[in-house]
């Protein structure tokens, strides 16, 4: 299966699900021509919601492999939709080993790994300081990083508007580091959470 495409269950689910959410969020897409026409890339994006994922493969519609907190594992409908969508689970507050390596394969099998920078939900809805899984991951890689943001007034509720940006990417070239420089994976996460916050700016202005 080609790790870029949405198995037919998926798109199945997917079309069923539109509709619903269109209805729920009225959520839009702005920016869209500035994703690749290809895998092997990495999606970054600020949390406000348990809805990001789902809104953010809604609307582009690749299959997006996203991490998710192991807890969630524990539900046997959760287990499922997760494993259908390519989800997998990181111990909370720690990246564990099998799940950077497993990150790192599916960039470097030409999948999309989706990945929220900040490590959780922000509890306000503004962007917070980036922990350095997002920036490790690229560096490892060599992907460029696709900065997004999802933008709504306060928090993201059923029939209030969201929007979801999506930037131009940022060159591997451009936040890469030697191997274990600390000053380099910082400067490289701050890169990264900065064209987010950037987007989420100016996202509030259009609201």
């Amino acid at each position: 299966m080609n790790p870029y495409k949405q198995p037919l269950s998926v798109k199945i689910l997917i079309a069923i699900l539109i509709p619903i959410f269109k209805l729920l969020f009225r959520y839009e897409i702005i920016g869209k021509e500035n994703l690749p026409k290809s895998g092997g890339i990495v999606y970054a994006s600020n949390h406000i919601a348990f809805s990001d994922p789902i809104l953010w493969i809604l609307s582009i519609r690749s299959r997006i492999r996203y991490m998710a907190k192991a807890e969630l594992f524990d539900h046997a409908f959760l287990r499922g939709v997760f494993k259908l969508a390519g989800v997998f689970p990181v111990q909370r507050g720690k990246a564990s080993v099998n799940s950077v390596n497993l990150a790192i394969d599916i960039v470097k099998n030409g999948g999309i790994l989706g990945i929220f920078p900040e490590g959780t939900r922000s509890k306000d809805g503004k962007p917070a300081r980036a922990k350095s899984g997002v920036a490790y991951i690229a560096n490892a890689t060599g992907a460029d990083v696709v900065p997004m943001a999802i933008v709504t007034k306060g928090k993201v509720k059923p029939f209030r508007k969201v929007k979801l940006y999506v930037g131009k990417p940022i060159p591997h070239s451009e936040i890469h580091f030697e191997g274990t420089d600390r000053k380099g994976l910082r400067n490289a996460s701050e890169r990264i959470m900065g064209e987010i916050t950037k987007l989420w700016e100016e996202g509030q202005n259009e609201l």
